[in-house]
């Protein structure tokens, strides 16, 4: 396995890089609501940088007030 990752290193660039879009979205759309669903902003930071990949999504999909 550590020799797959070692020459295919490339192949994570991408993921990362949406990962931290994502991230980046989500946290941008966090500060400048005035209300999210459950009422805590800093709980729903701890979700979009705690969990990888799926944080920013769950949010963007369940933490919106519209």
């Amino acid at each position: 396995m550590a020799e797959f990752l070692a020459s295919h290193w490339q192949l994570f660039i991408p993921v990362a890089l949406i990962d931290l879009g994502l991230k980046i979205a989500a946290l941008v759309d966090l500060i400048r609501r005035e209300q999210v669903v459950g009422g805590r902003k800093w709980l729903w930071a701890l979700v979009i940088f705690g969990i990888n990949f799926f944080g920013p999504v769950i949010y963007l999909v369940l933490g919106r007030k519209e």
